[in-house]
């Protein structure tokens, strides 16, 4: 089965009760943040503008809402700056009503009825706490590594002292396990003495708790990917073992969430908070999201205002393209979005994998382009960290993604200030061709490799304007 978030059913917060997510007008001026340094002052920046321009929406929206609350038409809502959105809920027998009157405030566009996700199950599951994987007919991988991270040349970047040290990445997915010998010492949160302080490292939207963990295995295992180190039972899985992780929980044990928990989720990540959801500090926002998830509707644009905030903080936003595949346009959502880098995956033998989610995308780009994916990475047969200490192989546009989040990384960690347009440039000109010669709704522009975009980056570094020298 694909391993993506689908739609389907409703979500509440209480019996009896149905949850909206209305979404405000006003709209943010990024021209001052985009033009930024990658670093805290430009998210800083990116999250005080979002601040303004709810504050500016809730001015004529808030006392209508107060207004409706008194009336008893919503039972409560909460107010969502970073998305410009509030999320309401109705009582039973309301809801016609009170659609018509939020509909009515001046200053309210779109109104979507919260919809549950699901993670539905991973390719080709195997697990074992000794799984190391050797192929017939495939180069030898590099001793200590599991075959992607070779097939990627990520040890090539590691002897040039690119580990992807200095360098953030959140993943949003089903949470973390901190304990895992392989990912302890990648946790932001992990202190010298061994143990953890969660503060502005770890939230969970689906149930409130303040201590990282993981309940499903699929957060871990993609957090493997990016960071995992070689332990006592087990071959390196990360392909950038320097970064720190932080995570957002946005999927429960079942893999099931809400769309207002996935907001939540990538809110937090642009604006990290305490524990108890309190203080938000953009500092400590990462400089990569890693998103091993979407629904199989590429025409979805619910999270693309968000999106365009992580760009104008100089955070990539890196996305599954979906497991719908071979079919053509089965990309899906956020994938689908012009935003995003967008991932499918590839097997052992460097194939597109029959289930990787095709282009091209039904959302265009400002230049009219459609072509998303827009890379691939290995994704079948992955072997990486669950929790408890173990390891398991799965398969999907899923482990193909923190893959292509891990190479950024390594890119990263040379050229903090690599722009947006230049990370992209340096995966895609570099990658190897392997399906249909050139650009391809398949594979993207091709198969990722770690050494060869640290060339490019290299090269287009080297081609900046030079600044004027003064008199």
């Amino acid at each position: 089965m694909p391993n993506a978030l689908v739609v389907g059913g409703y979500a509440s917060s209480k019996p009896g009760e149905r949850t909206y997510i209305a979404q405000l007008d006003g709209a943010a001026n990024f021209d001052r943040p985009s033009l930024m340094p990658r670093g805290t002052d430009r998210k800083s920046a990116v999250v005080n503008e979002l601040q303004r321009v709810n504050r500016n929406s809730l001015q004529g929206v808030a006392p209508a809402l107060d207004a409706l609350k008194a009336q008893g038409l919503l039972t409560s809502y909460e107010v969502n700056p970073l998305s410009n959105t509030v999320t309401y809920n109705v009582a039973e027998g309301h809801t016609a009503e009170a659609w018509k009157a939020i509909n009515a405030i001046n200053g309210v566009g779109r109104v979507l009825r919260d919809r549950e996700v699901k993670l539905i199950g991973v390719e080709d599951v195997k697990e074992g706490a000794h799984v190391l994987m050797t192929f017939a007919d495939t180069p030898a991988p590099t001793p200590g590594v599991e075959w992607n991270v070779d097939r990627v040349n990520a040890p090539k970047v590691w002897a040039k002292g690119y580990t992807g040290q200095g360098v953030t990445v959140g993943v949003v997915d089903t949470g973390i396990d901190v304990t895992h010998p392989a990912l302890k010492a990648a946790y932001r949160g992990t202190k010298a003495d061994g143990t953890f302080d969660n503060n502005y490292n770890f939230f969970d939207a689906v149930n409130g708790k303040t201590q990282a963990y993981d309940d499903n295995k699929h957060g871990t295992h993609v957090s493997g990917t990016i960071a995992g180190v070689a332990t006592d039972t087990h071959v390196a899985t990360g392909i950038a073992p320097g970064v720190k992780l932080i995570s957002s929980k946005i999927l429960s044990a079942s893999g099931s969430g809400t769309m207002q928990g996935v907001m939540k989720g990538l809110e937090w990540m642009l604006a990290p908070t305490d524990s108890l959801g309190k203080n938000p500090d953009a500092s400590k926002a990462p400089d990569i999201i890693s998103n091993s998830w979407g629904s199989n509707n590429g025409k979805d644009e619910s999270f693309r205002k968000l999106l365009q905030s992580f760009l104008a903080a100089g955070i990539e936003p890196v996305f599954a393209a979906g497991n719908a595949g071979p079919g053509k346009s089965t990309v899906g959502t956020p994938g689908s979005n012009p935003e995003v880098i967008s991932v499918a995956a590839t097997d052992k033998a460097d194939k597109v994998a029959s289930f990787s989610s095709r282009g091209p995308s039904p959302i265009k780009d400002a230049n009219g382009s459609d072509h998303k994916p827009d890379i691939a990475a290995p994704g079948h047969e992955i072997t990486s960290s669950v929790p408890g200490g173990g390891y398991a192989t799965f398969s999907g546009t899923s482990m193909a993604t923190p893959a292509v989040s891990a190479v950024v990384a390594l890119l990263l960690s040379k050229y903090k200030d690599l722009t947006h347009e230049e990370v992209v440039k340096a995966i895609t000109t570099s990658a190897k061709d392997i399906d249909t010669p050139g650009y391809d709704y398949n594979a993207g522009n091709g198969l990722i490799d770690a050494d060869a975009a640290l060339t490019a980056a290299d090269a287009i570094v080297a081609a900046r304007p030079k600044p004027p020298v003064p008199a």
